[in-house]
């Protein structure tokens, strides 16, 4: 059944329209396939996998970070 009105949703879309619904679909795949890397330590605690370099380290900032830049005061 939900392939039928998948099918039917789709005839009525303009081909572009067709194109995002495609890619939508792609994204929930991998979306899916994203929920399996999740690995278990023990029944309460669960951690993820992360791509992220800096996780561990740290980073550092200008110290006139929040200040105001020369060539916008103006606009102050």
């Amino acid at each position: 059944m939900a392939y039928d009105t998948l099918i039917r949703e789709a005839e009525e879309l303009p081909e572009d329209m067709i194109e995002q619904v495609i890619e939508f679909m792609r994204f929930l795949k991998y979306a899916s396939k994203k929920e399996e890397t999740k690995h278990p330590i023990n029944k309460d605690i669960t951690f993820h996998r992360s791509v992220n370099p800096l996780a561990d380290e740290f980073v550092s900032i200008a110290e006139d970070f929040d200040e105001t830049p020369e060539c916008f005061k103006e606009y102050i």
